[in-house]
């Protein structure tokens, strides 16, 4: 108590009561909207992981998170208090579902599991997004997952229970989910089945959220007629129940009819790389030093467990600068060149047979890890094994692996891998795949030249190729230049190099040279193409290789059948004498020596000047000022030429492709262009022409009777096997002239010459394509 001037005392002012509890209907929809949005976030999270550890981790955490929630609302906890509980059962329960190899007989958390709980609540967020997908429980990556699982619920029953604003808890499994998308797999469409689920139960928690608070008012201002307003009220809800239900499933319908893309941008897709293989030198410049004298003969490695007929893949290259093919690119969307981590296991959906193959490097093979058929799994030997396997890296498109730090000898390692068997193709009958590749460095004008020679009469591009290839091994001869025995053979695979090659006689080179040859005729008549080096095939499950067996080949995309495997090395044989490169000078007999030409007297006078130097003659006025004029005329003339180029090409553009539709040889075309014409004015007058619109659609928005004639008389002539009739064509543009003089009609001048100048036909717009799906105009 405290005085105040009349003798009295003011009482302190009482604290403000606590919120009473919520009741039993509000506190039992929050649990239960609570647990089924977080449940469908986990849902959508499983593609992360797909691993039963996981399961159990979702349901024991947003069971946790929604309880604690429940009772700090029930008891009437304060903030801090309960922030200290949630700690608590998070530190309790985390290392067990987060880190289960990091506890005592599966419960009791060690210090070391406790540290990477803490680490991993800070650093698994990049972590997660630097490794192949799906990680199942490896290491400590199911800590996102559970502080994801384990505070949303927290935050969403806080919200929905201690708030003003329940509605706001809605906005939190929203969150969640998008960043469970985030989190995911970029070569997997978007789970919209899920997300229209979980937008059916976030609308059906606002509606009961609306319910409860109307229920709240009636309760505390007395309605006149309760009864009649809580049934307006549940009769509201079963009509927005039922509206909503029928959006979803109509959105659901029409997004599984469209086909959404296969690839999404994902933060795994813009995070950066911890790994570049452009670090590295290219694999394959160095390939010549595995034939050296001193090394050519002992034994690189030793595989045990391969099929039979499966190749052994050091590195797989796919982009060229003229100077090396190298491993992965530059460009944004080089998959080829993004390497990650990987978990202990990988799903992998390539058919094939399931092998572990043990591999045994006697040799260093510097970063690159040799693997065999689609990596699965790698076991390393020896007391450093952990350490070993978490600097694995791998490319899953182009199955190239990767030891961070190197691949030292006596390294030994299991792979666990399906090994597909190789197509049987006929490649003279196979068409190019529509695989996406890094860009590579045109070919020179030789090699154009000498894959024209040798496939000059070959149509189609898989026969060119075949016939490119049997060139290679017909022309070809092995040499590695390193023997004092054999012929020279520059190593090196620049464009020079490849060059030398077809242009020699005879054609003398190895692996390196003959592989790049090959991936670059690939590339020239279509075929996606890279260059992949390694052993193989093998003979059987058990091999020895030696550094002499290293080798390379190509793979090309066949439409319909994938990445296939081709070896471009010629047969071993004697090589024949170099043919000469010169031509040998000819003699000629010597001309007889010719008098000296007599060189004219310089005269010794010149005539006197004109004009003598420092006088000037007289300028006469007019002439000065007509000068002056025509520079200040030319000047503006030059301006307004500038000014008015771009204007003037627009129209000498659209008037040259009018000339040359209506100058078509073919009667076809020409109706056909004169149908584009019409389409092109109308798009240029601003007539909104729709995606996908018919002739006779483009023809009513025209709004002209003979824009519907010619939007017949060019589906005839389009689908109709009958040619068009004789002068049909000359009509038909005679009617174009009198449709676009119709479309200027009634319109200003300024109108008329904005659609002179509009630029919208020149470039593609909506309906233009398709409102010709037949043959193609000029």
């Amino acid at each position: 108590m405290t005085s105040r001037p009349g003798g009295g005392r003011t009482p302190r002012p009482r604290p403000a009561p606590r919120a009473a509890p919520p009741r039993s209907a509000i506190l039992a929809s929050a649990i239960v909207f609570t647990l089924l949005a977080w449940a469908l976030v986990a849902v959508a999270l499983w593609p992360v992981y797909r691993a039963a550890p996981y399961v159990l981790l979702a349901v024991i955490a947003i069971a946790a998170g929604t309880a604690i929630a429940a009772a700090g609302a029930l008891l009437r906890w304060p903030a801090w208090g309960g922030i200290l509980a949630s700690v608590a059962v998070l530190t309790i329960v985390g290392v067990p579902l987060a880190v289960p190899g990091r506890t005592v007989y599966g419960i009791l958390p060690e210090p070391a599991g406790l540290l990477e709980l803490a680490s991993g609540i800070v650093l698994g967020w990049r972590q997660l997004l630097t490794i192949d997908l799906p990680v199942g429980s490896y290491q400590a990556l199911l800590v996102p997952a559970l502080v994801l699982l384990y505070v949303g619920p927290l935050l969403t029953a806080s919200i929905a229970l201690r708030t003003r604003r329940p509605a706001l808890a809605t906005a939190v499994p929203a969150l969640g989910f998008v960043l469970a998308i985030a989190l995911g797999r970029d070569d997997r469409p978007l789970p919209l089945s899920i997300a229209a689920g979980l937008g059916v139960v976030l609308m059906l928690w606002i509606a009961v959220l609306r319910r409860h608070r109307r229920t709240e008012s009636l309760r505390a201002g007395g309605a006149a007629n309760p009864v009649d307003a809580r049934g307006a009220v549940a009769r509201a809800f079963a009509s927005a129940t039922v509206l909503l239900l029928i959006a979803v499933g109509a959105g659901v319908a029409a997004a599984d009819a469209l086909a959404p893309p296969a690839d999404r941008v994902v933060l795994r897709s813009i995070v950066e790389r911890p790994f570049d293989p452009r670090d590295l030198p290219s694999p394959l410049a160095a390939y010549r030093s595995a034939f050296s004298l001193d090394r050519a003969s002992t034994i690189a490695l030793r595989v045990s467990g391969a099929p039979a007929g499966s190749r052994l893949r050091v590195a797989t290259l796919d982009s060229y600068d003229g100077v090396v093919f190298a491993v992965g690119s530059s460009e944004v969307a080089a998959a080829s060149g993004r390497f990650v981590r990987i978990p202990t296991e990988r799903e992998v959906e390539t058919p094939g047979e399931r092998a572990t193959i043990r591999i045994e490097l006697l040799e260093s093979t510097g970063s690159w890890l040799p693997t065999v058929g689609e990596f699965r799994g790698v076991r390393f030997a020896g007391d450093d094994s952990a350490d070993l396997r978490d600097r694995v890296r791998l490319n899953a498109t182009t199955g190239t692996a990767v030891l961070i730090g190197g691949a030292a000898p006596e390294t030994v390692y299991e792979l666990d891998a399906v090994v597909e068997e190789e197509p049987s193709i006929r490649l003279a009958d196979s068409a190019p795949g529509a695989t996406a590749v890094p860009g590579i460095a045109a070919v020179s004008e030789d090699v154009r030249t000498w894959l024209d020679g040798v496939t000059a009469g070959v149509d189609g591009a898989g026969a060119r190729l075949q016939a490119a290839l049997d060139a290679i091994r017909e022309q070809g001869y092995i040499s590695h230049g390193v023997d004092p025995d054999e012929p020279a053979s520059r190593s090196g695979h620049s464009l020079d190099r490849i060059g030398e090659l077809v242009t020699r006689r005879p054609m003398v080179g190895d692996a390196e040279q003959y592989a790049v040859l090959a991936a670059l005729v690939a590339r020239e008549l279509g075929f996606p193409s890279r260059v992949v080096l390694g052993y193989g095939p093998l003979d059987g499950e058990e091999a020895s290789l030696r550094s002499d067996q290293l080798t390379a080949w190509i793979e090309v995309d066949v439409a319909g059948e994938g990445w296939v495997p081709i070896d471009v090395m010629p047969p071993e044989r004697e090589i024949p004498p170099a043919e000469p490169q010169e031509p040998v000078p000819v003699s000629r007999p010597q001309n007889a020596v010719q008098p000296p030409a007599e060189v004219p007297p310089v005269a010794d006078e010149q005539a006197p000047p004109e004009i003598e130097p420092g006088e000037r003659p007289d300028e006469d006025p007019l002439l000065a000022l007509l000068l002056a004029i025509a520079r200040i005329g030319g000047i503006v003339l030059l301006a307004m030429a500038l000014i008015a180029a771009p204007f003037v090409g627009v129209v000498a553009a659209k008037a040259g492709r009018r000339r040359r539709r209506r100058r078509a040889a073919d009667p076809t075309l020409r109706i056909l262009g004169g149908w584009r014409e019409l389409t092109d004015a109308a798009a240029d007058h601003g007539l909104d022409i729709p995606v996908g619109a018919t002739r006779r659609e483009v023809a009513g928005i025209i709004g002209q009777p003979q824009a519907g004639v010619l939007a017949r008389v060019a589906d005839r002539v389009d689908y109709a096997p009958e040619p068009p009739q004789p002068g049909e064509a000359d009509r038909v543009w005679t009617a174009v002239d009198a449709v676009r003089a119709g479309l200027d009609a009634g319109r200003r001048r300024r109108d008329r010459w904005r659609a002179a100048l509009s630029v919208r036909s020149l470039r593609r717009y909506p309906g233009r394509s398709s409102t010709e799906p037949g043959r193609r105009a000029p």
